[in-house]
């Protein structure tokens, strides 16, 4: 080789290692330069996600969103309000996927008003933190509590009070549903009421459960709905128990399965009176599980207000829903009379008006005048015109005896079902075909008005439901009825309380497929022999066809 070949060779090969070393220099500077962009990109997308809510729920459910009802509430609040939860941040984000939940749903909590302040705290190392809100709650403070604040009102709450459960047939128990929005924003609403209600709520009789057995989960969701929507209840005993209207604001009857005394009914009388000051309320909620009630009955005949001897049977199947409704321990299908709202203002809060309200076995309400003298009534729900009255043979109750339930227990509730079942006996025959057709009221509102001396009006309300069937638990957790949302407006609007808020509670139970034994063997044999022989047939094909190219 020639030393112009030479030259030109090794000329040629510098210039290839120059080329080489320009372009490996470029692509390296691209790659530093693009593993920088994703970097930044990174960290503007996080700052962006925490403080503009950017994160996308893809969960079936929407485990990890609020409703449009919580946002638009938290952007009218006007006080700081602190959630603090008692334990790591990280034991949270890490510990369960349902623990990430509340963390998640906290997070929009924050992002939706600029009052909501969200803290950790552990109290293992830092236990002194308690003491800052247990001057304001009587009540123990413990890791894994959650405490919203607003000044020296304080609500606290656990973590498995955010979630229903339900029970297997072997005795163990795994999480159902989330209801933790609904509680969170109630613990916002209550700790943030300028005036709260207080409720003196009526479930004892002279030791003894005041209502049927039959009826428990419907007047304990009945309860519990108040609860959620920021009044301050206390349960009493009518019998035993003051009811005073300077520590009450409103008073409810839920179901008495028997009559009240005389002195009971004064009780009532009084506070409603308030030594000639009104502005008190009551709600009284009928049942077709109730023996007479003479004292009972007496005292509504004054507002004006009657209870039938029958509930309200739907005929037109296009008017009926079947609804679930617990009794006693079973859950039944029940086909119940769709209602209509009789009053206009009240349908005007309701977040979807196209929500049927239903009436499963409601007692019909008579009202026997429009206007008396002090006195007013009006319709809040009513049924079609083509309902009628399964009439209920109503029975004196027996003597109070040992076996009758006793107040805040399940003890002899057999006992009890028996006596109440025997109470609301029912006709051998009943032709709904032949019976009288007409619209029915099932829940009605009685007023009395007076003027005080500075002309400024004063009103007593007494709010009567037809049925404890309309506020049963099944219905009232479905997003497929108004029932929740029409009943506590309700009383919220006779009360002179802020609107509530009704949020469905989220399904989060695990769904299983069930299969056959011989289908598992046969999926069994699909992974283990069928999918790998798949496999290496494939690969042994491409060998071939790569080997005789």
């Amino acid at each position: 080789m020639s030393r112009e070949t030479e030259g030109a060779v090794k000329n040629n090969k510098f210039s290839l290692y120059k080329k080489k070393l320009k372009y490996g220099s470029i692509a390296t500077v691209i790659t530093v330069v693009f593993i920088v962009f994703v970097i930044v990109i990174n960290l503007i997308a996080g700052i962006l996600t925490d403080r503009k809510n950017l994160k996308l729920d893809l969960t079936k459910e929407k485990y990890y969103e609020v409703s449009d009802k919580t946002t638009d509430y938290l952007k009218t609040i006007d006080q700081d309000v602190e959630i603090a939860l008692m334990g790591k941040k990280a034991d949270y984000e890490t510990s369960t996927a349902y623990a990430k939940m509340i963390v998640e749903i906290l997070e929009r909590y924050k992002q939706s008003s600029e009052h909501i302040s969200v803290e950790f705290y552990d109290i293992a190392s830092n236990p002194d933190v308690v003491s800052k809100y247990s001057q304001n709650y009587n009540g123990s403070i413990q890791e894994g509590n959650i405490v919203v604040s607003s000044g020296d009102r304080v609500k606290v709450m656990s973590i498995n009070d955010l979630f229903t459960f339900e029970q297997s047939a072997y005795g163990s128990s795994s999480i159902k549903g989330f209801n933790g929005e609904q509680l969170l924003t109630s613990a916002v609403m209550s700790v943030t009421d300028a005036n709260p209600k207080k409720a003196a709520f009526i479930a004892g009789y002279n030791g003894s459960s005041i209502y049927s057995p039959y009826v428990t989960y419907a007047i304990s969701s009945f309860y519990s709905m108040m609860e959620k929507n920021g009044y301050e209840i206390n349960m009493i005993d009518i019998f035993s128990d003051e009811l005073n209207p300077e520590d009450y604001d409103i008073v409810v009857l839920p179901a008495p399965v028997s009559d009240i005394s005389e002195d009971c009914i004064k009780k009532l009388e009084d506070f409603l009176y308030n030594g000639g000051s009104l502005d008190k309320d009551m709600i009284y909620i009928a049942d077709v599980y109730q023996y007479r009630t003479p004292n009972i009955d007496e005292f509504l005949e004054v507002w004006g207000i009657e209870i039938g001897d029958g509930w309200v049977y739907e005929t037109d199947e296009s008017l009926t829903q079947n609804a679930q409704i617990v009794v006693g321990s079973k859950t039944l299908q029940m086909p119940s009379a769709i209602a209509s709202i009789a009053d206009e203002k009240y349908s005007e809060s309701l977040s979807n008006t196209k929500l049927p309200i239903v009436a499963p076995r409601a007692r019909s309400i008579n009202l026997l005048f429009d206007a008396n003298v002090d006195r007013t009534t009006s319709a809040l729900l009513k049924t079609s015109d083509s309902t009628c009255l399964y009439p209920i043979t109503m029975m004196d109750a027996p003597e109070k005896d040992e076996n009758l339930i006793e107040f805040g227990t399940d003890a002899n509730q057999e006992t009890t079902e028996a006596e109440t079942e025997a109470s609301t006996e029912a006709p051998t025959e009943f032709d709904p075909d032949s019976a009288e057709k007409g619209s029915h009221v099932v829940m009605a509102l009685a007023s009395k008005t007076s003027m005080d001396e500075n002309n400024q009006q004063h009103v007593n309300n007494v709010l009567v439901i037809g049925g404890s069937a309309i506020t049963d638990s099944m219905i009232v957790s479905s997003d497929l009825y108004n029932n929740a949302e029409f009943v506590i407006n309700s009383v919220n609007q006779m009360c002179g309380k802020e609107n509530g808020i009704i949020i469905a509670e989220k399904n989060v139970s695990v769904d299983y497929m069930d299969i056959k034994a011989s289908q598992a063997r046969v999926i069994n044999r699909v992974i283990m022999f069928v999918i790998p022989l798949s496999v290496c047939v494939a690969g042994v094909i491409v060998f071939i066809r790569r080997k005789n190219r």
